[in-house]
């Protein structure tokens, strides 16, 4: 059946349709499944109830539109040479039907899912807003955002195209290159939600394909983005940094990091504990840290019940930064 619906073709199309053909239709794969847990992987975000029903609504429409998918390769599956090529009967024509409602149910479900992680991302910047505060050094997240509405728009205006087809094998094509995008777009989303809402702690994702710093300043470099300004909270100069005791391993709770200095005011908004704030410097970041042990397991018992989501503990020896690996190594060596 391939060979005679080449032979229709002009000849400068045969060898990217025999592409199309070969690679993603008449391989009698069916159209995927989908689940909630495809679309929070690698995300620790927290969202409100009515948010989680309104990821299982888009989840259920993807659902739905990969039966009309399914539909449509059934019909092509079964469809003579003859009719396909003429591409004029009732069965064709409900085929390509099928495709184009497959299409617009793909795009209405993950909008539902786009749109949860876009609106709490506003919701975040809404709220500093109101605090007159700006989340300054969160360029990475900005940049997430920025590149999840970019994915989105590339996506819509394919979607456009595909009102267009009319060859089942391009509009599947299509179909799928938008259906790529749109996951791009809810994947960048989802990333630039779980930075706004793990500020002010610093933390590494591990995301694979993640944005380098390089990448980032780059990126920045562009004079259309604007930077956010270096003023945005009060900076106390004359504020007291916290060293390590020469030699001696200790275990602290790192509550909090950002790139400027942050107003005690402000901590006590997320931190409302007893324990003193210990402010370092490393690098472009200042680190607040609570507690200071020698054993992991005092300070791990700390980073439960000061409260803060996400504060983590770290350990150092004199002016250098370990992993909790190697302090634990050392100290069991005697070191």
């Amino acid at each position: 059946m391939i060979t005679k619906i080449l032979n229709v073709y002009h000849p400068v199309m045969k060898s990217f349709l025999f592409i199309i053909i070969s690679g993603t239709l008449f391989m009698g794969v069916s159209a995927q499944s989908f689940s909630v847990s495809q679309y929070r992987r690698n995300l620790n975000v927290k969202l409100e109830s009515i948010d989680e029903k309104r990821l299982e609504k888009g989840v259920e429409t993807l659902n739905e539109a990969s039966s009309f998918e399914n539909e449509a390769l059934d019909i092509l599956k079964h469809m003579p040479d003859s009719e396909l090529i003429e591409g004029n009967s009732a069965n064709y024509k409900k085929m390509m039907r099928r495709f184009y409602e497959a299409s617009e149910t793909y795009h209405e479900g993950h909008l539902y899912i786009y749109t949860v992680f876009d609106e709490n991302c506003a919701k975040f910047l809404e709220e500093m807003r109101k605090m007159n505060h700006y989340a300054s050094g969160m360029n990475k997240a900005q940049y997430y955002e920025q590149k999840g509405e970019s994915n989105m728009k590339r996506a819509t205006m394919l979607r456009e195209v595909l009102l267009e087809a009319d060859k089942p094998e391009w509009m599947q094509y299509k179909m799928h290159e938008s259906m790529e995008l749109e996951k791009l777009a809810i994947r960048d989303k989802g990333r630039a939600l779980q930075i706004y809402q793990d500020f002010p702690v610093e933390y590494n994702y591990d995301w694979d394909d993640d944005v380098s710093a390089e990448e980032l300043a780059r990126y920045y470099k562009n004079p259309v983005i604007n930077l956010p300004p270096d003023d945005v909270f009060k900076k106390s100069q004359d504020k007291k940094q916290t060293k390590p005791e020469s030699g001696r391993i200790v275990f602290r709770v790192q509550i909090a990091a950002h790139t400027v200095i942050l107003e005690d005011e402000y901590i006590r908004t997320f931190y409302t504990g007893q324990d003193s704030v210990m402010q370092t410097r490393e690098g472009k970041w200042y680190k607040y840290q609570i507690g200071s042990f020698d054993n992991y397991k005092d300070a791990d018992n700390l980073r439960i019940k000061c409260r803060v989501p996400r504060a983590f503990v770290v350990a150092y020896q004199d002016d250098r930064k370990l992993t909790i690996k190697e302090a634990l190594a050392l100290i069991q060596s005697g070191q």
